[in-house]
């Protein structure tokens, strides 16, 4: 074994005071302790690497982030690696400010073919590759399985119909007093779209043409109708989720109820497991996971959540960059999320390898998913935000002023199409 003396030395020999330091600056919206689990990797690369010096300098607001890195690019003095969101992806790759990845990938030891396929093309554009994915997560239901043995019920399985799934929220919705309030709900209808993406494609429907550039044709169509009367329906003619409205000024409510025991059928991504996994290994919190209901002879459809390490063009620091990105997404990078329980690994072998070892126990049914999973819009067309803030407007006016599903699908794709055509 190396004596700490020797290593110093050795470090010294290898690294002297007249030795330049090459500094890389990383940064992220990444929170503290998800810093702290690149470290490892950091290091690692570091010593692989005498003579350079990462900097992490994290963002701790994402909306902030972005702006902080556009600038940076746009003066000349980016970050040498940055995490790209997929939400961003549209709006950096048509800047033209990402190095193409692909060609650096195998002199860094990275095989693209080791990522799973429609998680790498999230960053893909053609042949090119803008990112290396570090992780990612599909959109299920996570469902209490208490509630379901205290219910009598069967737990649901995959490509389960949406009768199924009214039957069972149904089941699970009650007033344990009799007092003639709900106290238990068999599930929650959330405002924000990412919790009803996959619902709309699971019942044939989309947001947008397959082009991206209209959504009249689309949201307005038979199927994504048919898809928004069904998920209004849970509130207004099932009763089996409270008003969201009731929620609109307190965000988190719809987890706290599940937590708790009150909510049976919750729409989420794995980031939730970190919240709850001192309540799952204390047996307090006992959970599965099941794919979203489909409508009756559609396919199950998900959308991918997904960040990847990038690298800007004007990197004053090509190589050393891109080694870095690559080594930020690489195995033992993964590995340590794995164990974090932040998200699924980006690469197949790294999942299937910790899988068996999950004592959440949930994650080998999320990567049943995986197969269902698309790039979210948020991922293909520039103006989603924009396009993103006038969706949950359409369960409002349901929901909340009465108007029929029809015509406010009509009256929103009009404000989309005048969104996307700017």
């Amino acid at each position: 074994m190396k004596s700490p003396l020797v290593g110093m030395l050795l470090a010294l020999c290898a690294c002297g005071p007249d030795t330049p330091v090459t500094v890389l600056r990383m940064t992220s919206w990444q929170t503290p302790a998800e810093n702290a689990l690149d470290l490892p990797a950091i290091r690692a690369f570091e010593e692989a690497h005498p003579g350079v010096r990462v900097e992490n300098e994290p963002v701790a607001n994402q909306a902030e982030y972005r702006e902080k890195v556009i600038t940076s690019i746009a003066s000349g003095a980016p970050p040498d690696v940055f995490l790209l969101d997929n939400i961003d992806v549209p709006a950096f790759v048509d800047a033209s400010v990402l190095l193409d990845l692909r060609p650096f990938a195998p002199r860094v030891g990275v095989s693209l073919d080791d990522y799973y396929p429609n998680v790498l093309e999230i960053f893909s554009r053609g042949p090119a590759v803008y990112a290396f994915p570090k992780g990612f997560s599909p959109v299920v239901y996570y469902y209490n399985r208490a509630l379901f043995e205290a219910a009598g019920i069967p737990e649901p399985t995959d490509g389960w119909s949406w009768e199924e799934f009214i039957t069972t929220a149904r089941a699970l919705t009650r007033d344990l007093d009799g007092d003639g309030v709900t106290d238990q709900w068999g599930t929650a209808v959330m405002r924000p779209f990412y919790a009803w993406q996959a619902l709309i494609w699971s019942g044939g429907g989309d947001i947008l043409d397959a082009s991206g550039q209209r959504a009249s044709g689309a949201l307005d169509s038979p199927k994504s109708i048919a898809s928004l009367e069904f998920l209004t329906s849970l509130v207004l003619t099932h009763r089996v989720a409270p008003r969201p409205n009731a929620f609109r000024a307190v965000t988190g409510n719809e987890s706290r109820l599940f937590y708790s025991g009150r909510l049976a059928l919750l729409p989420s991504g794995h980031w939730l497991i970190p919240n709850i996994r001192p309540q799952l290994a204390a047996g307090r919190l006992r959970l599965g996971v099941v794919s979203v209901p489909k409508a009756p002879g559609a396919t199950v459809g998900t959308p991918l959540f997904a960040s990847g390490w990038s690298v800007p063009r004007n990197t004053t620091h090509r190589k050393l960059a891109v080694a870095l990105a690559a080594a930020l997404a690489g195995p033992d990078a993964q590995r340590e999320r794995l164990e974090a329980g932040l998200e699924l690994s980006a690469m197949p072998s790294v999942q299937d390898a910790w899988t068996p070892n999950d004592s959440s126990g949930l994650d080998a049914a999320f990567v049943r998913q995986v197969a269902s999973g698309r790039a979210p819009w948020g991922a293909r067309i520039a103006r989603f935000r924009e396009v993103e803030a006038q969706l949950p407007d359409i369960l409002d006016q349901v929901i909340i002023h009465g108007r029929s599903v029809g015509e406010v699908a009509r009256d929103v794709a009009r404000r989309l199409d005048a969104v996307l055509a700017r």
